[in-house]
């Protein structure tokens, strides 16, 4: 069966397919990360800091307040994450708190929220394979979705980021795009894409790819043409709605964000595209000639406006904050930056779900065959980005999923029918693949890593590095029982001790922060005289850095004389003095002396 049957959305037991997954999935989810639910503990520093900024809102900090007072206090630096995100979190807080308490409570909505999360894409997975397959897909694609290194890294618990709600939102909007109903369809995909982007602009080029592909539809015919005005009318409404309930009355135009600049062009564009739908007699080449024209006068607006935003909103990133933090990124490179097993991993799954699409395209008919053509599009140009961008990859996964879950079943429905070793093992290759394509690839590195070895490097007096592993709590409590203090850290650290300790600290890891951000930089690369200059002018108490971590290593290589690698090896300079108080196998603490 190709084409689903549209009334199977809404029969009963679409969802207790699929929930049983979700339990499975869920449970053995916490298992993986109970270490961390248990003690406390974040893998990425974007969650710690997003776990500040909801700590700030319900200890009264303004809902429009988006400043992060204790990073380059007293000033701060405003953060450019949405509180959409926030929102569920100091929900649970606050249903909790009067049973649980605050500690426990925020530790359940660590847990639950990002699980609730997985919740809503599982469903919103069921409803695409009940529309565009049957309703019987749906485990198929909960599984799938479930095991997809990509998307479930997305939705672990303690993973309380914007990427998993950036996932549901792109869901949605493929739910619309495939809406047989065409202006239902396209208010479902605008206004999903709107939300998605007032969560983070990183979702601006899945905007521009799912206006593409609804332009083809335009092209089509008049269909196409109310889809796609339904489309742009509720992106710009959703836009506008989110920006009020957000942002409230801050003006500023910034280029991260939705901004006025940007809210703006999307009201040019979407009145010419909305307006042609008044108008079903207009004749394509003046269709597409009106809409070109609100395009360029969208981009004139932006010009004049705030002109930087049309180079990107990393285009006035210090050079030197890219060659030294940016460009380090993992989730910001592109994917073929990483590792051969990661690499194939991330990238095959959705490939198979491509070319499972496209098989899916041809074996349609009618109104079904132009659906299908439209999802390999869309699935095709975010594994593209995915290719540019790492964390776009957890897009392809989810999109992938109802595809790859098609060709699974598939092939475990016909596996009793094939004959003779050679078939059996092809059936059997389409859920391994489609599971753990990177298997064969990690047994052979193994293999390759074992036969090179060199058991004599190891000499009897090594100690093991802690590498990326992050602070313990014995590291964290020896520096909050310090005086409260501006500390200059390194960014790797910084989101930890405003998470775990009452001190500020000169800069994280976060653009908005750049000039703070640069000041680091130059201060631990620098020659020691020359850095307490910045590192006094930030009226910093004490310097903290952790040489194990990754930062330290892109410092020694790019200044193998500078304060941080110094610090590092031992040599101090006499505006430095150790606290031995405060400082641990894994960190160590200087105070400075004024």
């Amino acid at each position: 069966m190709i084409a689903g049957d549209p009334a199977a959305t809404g029969r009963p037991g679409l969802l207790g397919s699929v929930w049983p997954f979700w339990v499975l999935f869920s449970a053995i989810y916490l298992m993986l990360r109970w270490p961390f639910v248990a003690t406390g503990r974040f893998i990425d520093p974007d969650d710690e800091l997003r776990l500040v900024q909801m700590r700030d809102l319900l200890a009264g900090q303004s809902w429009f307040d988006l400043h992060q007072y204790r990073i380059d206090p007293p000033g701060g630096v405003v953060m450019h994450w949405s509180r959409l995100v926030d929102a569920p979190l100091a929900a649970v807080q606050l249903l909790l708190r009067p049973l649980l308490g605050p500690a426990l409570a925020e530790q359940i909505a660590t847990v639950i929220v990002p699980l609730g999360t997985f919740a809503v894409i599982l469903f919103l997975l069921s409803r695409l394979a009940a529309r565009l397959v049957d309703r019987d897909l749906a485990g198929y694609c909960a599984v799938i979705a479930g095991v997809s290194f990509p998307l479930a890294s997305q939705v672990l618990p303690t993973r309380i980021d914007h990427h998993g709600w950036q996932i549901a939102a792109a869901l949605a909007a493929l739910l619309g795009l495939v809406d047989r109903a065409p202006r239902r369809g396209g208010a479902l995909a605008g206004l999903s894409i709107a939300v998605g982007m007032a969560i983070s602009l990183e979702l601006l080029p899945i905007a521009a790819l799912f206006g593409a592909v609804l332009l083809l539809q335009a092209l089509r015919g008049a269909e196409g043409r109310e889809r796609i005005g339904a489309f742009l009318l509720a992106v710009w409404a959703g836009s506008v709605t989110a920006f009020a309930l957000t942002r409230g009355t801050d003006l500023t135009n910034y280029c991260d964000a939705v901004s006025p600049v940007y809210l703006a062009a999307m009201t040019i564009v979407c009145a010419a595209g909305s307006s042609t739908a008044v108008f079903p007699r207009l004749t394509m080449p003046a269709y597409l000639l009106i809409l070109a024209a609100s395009g360029g006068l969208a981009l004139a607006a932006i010009a004049a406006i705030n002109p930087q935003c049309l180079a990107g909103p990393f285009s006035s990133l210090d050079p030197l904050l890219g060659t030294l933090w940016y460009d380090r990124v993992a989730e910001g490179r592109p994917l073929f930056t990483m590792n051969g097993v990661l690499v194939t991993q991330w990238l095959v799954p959705p490939l198979m779900g491509l070319g499972a699409a496209l098989v899916l395209w041809r074996r349609a008919s009618g109104a079904d065959r132009a659906l299908w053509l439209d999802y390999a599009l869309v699935l095709a140009g975010t594994v593209l980005l995915g290719v540019v961008v790492t964390r776009s990859m957890a897009l392809a996964a989810a999109f992938a999923a109802v595809p790859v879950a098609w060709l699974v079943r598939d092939a475990a429905q016909n596996l009793p029918k094939r004959r003779g070793i050679g078939q059996w093992a092809m059936s059997l290759a389409v859920p391994v693949l489609a599971i753990m394509p990177a298997l064969p690839a990690q047994f052979a590195l193994t293999g390759v890593e074992a036969l090179s070895a060199a058991p004599a490097k190891a000499t009897a007096g090594a100690q093991p590095r802690a590498g990326n592993a992050p602070l313990q709590a014995q590291d964290l409590a020896a520096i909050g029982n310090l005086p409260r203090a501006t500390i200059f850290a390194t960014f790797d650290i910084g989101p930890t001790l405003l998470r775990t300790t009452h001190h500020s600290v000169v800069a994280t890891g976060h653009h908005r922060g750049a000039v703070p951000m640069r000041d680091v930089m130059v201060a631990f690369i620098a020659d020691p005289a020359a850095a307490r200059h910045i590192v006094v002018r930030h009226k910093a108490r004490y310097v903290i850095l952790a040489p194990d971590l990754p930062e330290i290593s892109n410092y020694r290589e790019f200044a193998p004389r500078g304060l941080a690698v110094r610090l590092a090896d031992g040599e101090i300079p006499d505006w430095l003095v150790p606290v031995p108080s405060a400082t641990t196998a894994r960190v160590k603490t200087f105070a400075v002396r004024y």
